[in-house]
């Protein structure tokens, strides 16, 4: 169900800031946990990613001229199913 790599973590926060962390994941339509990831990257200083470990940068070029996928590609990508 996870791509290699990721470990599952407990924290605790109050009860709002997980209401309003739930809301805007709903509203951005991602999970509550890629919200997390979000913020915690946002914080980090950059790092140089490699595109092969990247599943997003592996979709660049996705719907350029020329470039075709199947409707399951994303997942394939992203989730490694």
């Amino acid at each position: 169900m996870y791509r290699e790599g990721m470990k599952t973590i407990t924290i605790t926060i109050p009860e709002e800031l997980d209401a309003e962390a739930a809301a805007e994941a709903k509203r951005l339509g991602i999970s509550k946990s890629e919200l997390i990831r979000r913020g915690i990257t946002a914080l980090l200083p950059e790092r140089d990613i490699d595109p092969k470990e990247d599943p997003w940068r592996r979709l660049a070029g996705f719907a350029s001229e020329g470039v075709t996928a199947e409707a399951d590609e994303i997942d394939r990508v992203v989730y490694d199913s």
